[in-house]
Parts: C-alpha cells; sequence; structure tokens
C-alpha cells in the first residue's frame, strides 16, 4: 500500500522562522521518544525551532493546587481515593477512551486552559530539556500559548476489539464515561467514534494546531496487528475526510506504521526506498507499506514493547519533516 500527496512547493517543508511552542502529551513511549539519549526527538524539534513542554503521568491543572486550601483539597480527596476524576489526575489517562476528557467533557475548558499555558518540561523516561538539546532553545515566550498540540496514545491501544473495517459507533459517547485501553469497549468502531467527536472541539480552536499521533505498536497483537493497522490507516487516510474536516489545523502521523518496519532493534530503515514508512519523500507526503509485517521490530528487549532507540530516532527524522509541512500550510492560510 503506498500514498503520495505531491507538496505545492518544496519551502513549506522548511521548519519556522520564529521560534514555535509545541507541547506534547504522553506516557512512557512518548517519553522515551523526547529524551536525548533516546530518539531525540526534542533535539531535533528544536534544531527546527519548536520549543517543547510536555505533560505525562501525575500531571493535572495548576490551577487545582495553586493556593494553601486547594491542595488541602486535593490531599483529602487523594485519602479518599478521589484524585483521579474529573481534571484530577487527568495526565494519567492518556488512552482514546479518555481524549474526550481531555477536549469535551465537563472539565475540558479547564484542562485545555491549562494545557495551552503550561510551560514544563517533565523529567520522566531521561533528559529531554530544550536547554540541554544540541541546539538550546530558549523559551521563546513564557506568557505565550502552546500553538501546537501533540497527542499519542501508547501501545495497550492497539488491542482494539472488532474488525478493521468497522464503522464508527452510531451513538455519541458519554463524556464524563471514559473507558481504559484493557476494556471490553476498546473497540474499532468506539475509537472511531471517539476521533469523530473530537473534530468538534479541533473545528472550534483553528487557533492551535493539533497533531494526533497513532498508538505504537506492540510485539504481539491480535491477528498479528492487522486490526490495529486498520484502524492507524483511517486514521491517516479516512477520519477527516469521512467528516468532510475542511480545516487545515489537524494532522495525523503514523508511528505504528513506521515501527513496523527496519532491520532488528538496533538498525533502522530510515532514509531507505524499501519499508514502511510516513515522511517526505522526492518532495512528496509518503504513507508507504511495504512490508506485511505490522508488529513491533525494534523491541527494547525481549518482551519490552517501548520501541528501540534506533526505531524512535526513525521516527523523528520522518515525523520533524511532515511537522514542518502541515504546520507551514496551517500558520500560512
Amino acid at each position: 500500500m503506498a500514498t503520495t500527496q505531491a507538496t505545492d512547493n518544496i519551502a513549506k517543508i522548511n521548519s519556522p522562522k520564529n521560534p514555535v511552542k509545541l507541547l506534547f502529551i504522553h506516557h512512557s513511549v512518548g517519553g522515551h521518544w523526547l529524551a536525548h539519549e533516546k530518539g531525540g526527538l526534542v533535539n531535533e524539534l528544536n534544531k527546527n525551532n519548536y520549543y517543547v513542554n510536555d505533560v505525562t503521568y501525575d500531571w493535572e491543572p495548576a490551577a487545582l493546587t495553586n493556593s494553601f486550601v486547594k491542595k488541602i483539597k486535593r490531599k483529602i480527596l487523594d485519602k479518599l481515593g478521589k484524585a483521579n476524576q474529573g481534571a484530577y489526575g487527568i495526565g494519567d489517562r492518556t488512552d482514546i477512551g479518555h481524549m474526550p476528557e481531555w477536549f469535551l467533557g465537563p472539565y475540558s475548558n479547564l484542562i485545555m486552559a491549562s494545557i495551552y499555558t503550561e510551560n514544563r518540561e517533565t523529567d520522566n523516561y531521561g533528559d529531554r530539556k530544550n536547554s540541554t538539546s544540541s541546539i538550546h532553545l530558549s523559551n521563546p515566550d513564557p506568557s505565550a500559548e502552546n500553538q501546537i498540540i501533540m497527542f499519542k496514545s501508547c501501545y495497550p491501544n492497539t488491542l482494539l476489539k472488532g474488525k478493521p473495517d468497522d464503522p464508527a459507533a452510531s451513538q455519541p459517547r458519554n463524556l464524563v464515561h471514559s473507558f481504559t485501553a484493557g476494556s471490553d469497549e476498546h473497540t474499532v468502531a468506539n475509537a472511531k467514534r471517539v476521533f469523530n467527536d473530537l473534530l468538534s472541539y479541533f473545528g472550534k480552536h483553528p487557533d492551535k494546531f493539533f497533531v494526533i499521533v497513532t498508538p505504537p505498536p506492540r510485539n504481539e497483537l491480535p491477528e498479528d496487528g492487522r486490526i490495529a493497522r486498520g484502524f492507524s490507516n483511517w486514521l491517516v487516510h479516512d477520519w477527516l475526510k469521512e467528516n468532510n474536516y475542511l480545516l487545515n489545523n489537524v494532522m495525523v502521523f503514523d508511528l505504528f506504521n513506521v515501527l513496523t518496519s527496519g532491520h532488528g532493534s538496533k538498525q533502522n530503515d530510515e532514509g531507505e526506498e524499501q519499508g514502511n514508512h510516513h515522511r517526505i519523500w522526492n518532495d512528496n507526503v509518503q504513507h508507504i507499506r511495504q512490508t506485511e509485517k505490522s508488529l513491533l521490530v525494534y523491541p527494547t528487549k525481549e518482551g519490552d514493547n517501548h520501541p528501540s532507540p534506533a526505531g524512535l530516532q526513525k521516527a523523528t527524522r520522518e515525523f520533524v519533516p511532515l511537522l514542518n509541512y502541515y504546520y507551514n500550510i496551517w500558520s500560512n492560510k
């Protein structure tokens, strides 16, 4: 399977002229991807004039604990076992079934207002601070909002139930009730419905650029990854078209596909004509699958679903030029 999209001109692949603030919502694979000693994504983003903030486990809006009284309330809720309700502990919940909590649920205004103004770099999963990257990029303006919001669910989310071509569920989800990747509700139909519903939020915020990263593959998956690949292909090729979404403030990067070809955990196939890729190739946007494999080919070690540095470095090299391309189309609207 191969698709290409001609770039209007090579200038659209250039990095932004002025620093742009990007915030990445993620869990462990995202942290490894960012880290200088692993995927090197912060390094490459800094080189291309993107200043990186991120949120992960344990994050919640600062407005929940920005006073003595609120901190006491937080401690009481924690003791009562209610510290992961509403906006509390939202950073722990990044599955596909949790995404409506962030963007559409009853606390989404509070959550997203904090996301837009967040200026922290978490220190989980290794060094990935802007100040220690190979090309240091300073925060262009601590008072300015993050322009790019990037969201990635982790590898449990490829354990989808159903068939790869199942249509989206017909009924909208209860936005108060989320579901985990390990639940019976984690189906292709429900996942598609979640993403369809998210477009109502993205469409109301044309001043922000949203990046959806497909969940990465695992060493083992139902039907050898056929279901997960079908869902990732839908996100890349069909999601926006089926919904007649005409704004250019959303892009999808297929991390799943990128991590399903290579030469073992220590040698990737970056820059090679063959393989599975999502990249700029010969001045075109290319999403291509040339191997049958739909499982992770970059295990850190046996039984570990976290991709190795080689796989994450391939993802970095393919992602950043695509980000430049789609961001430039949006910013020059």
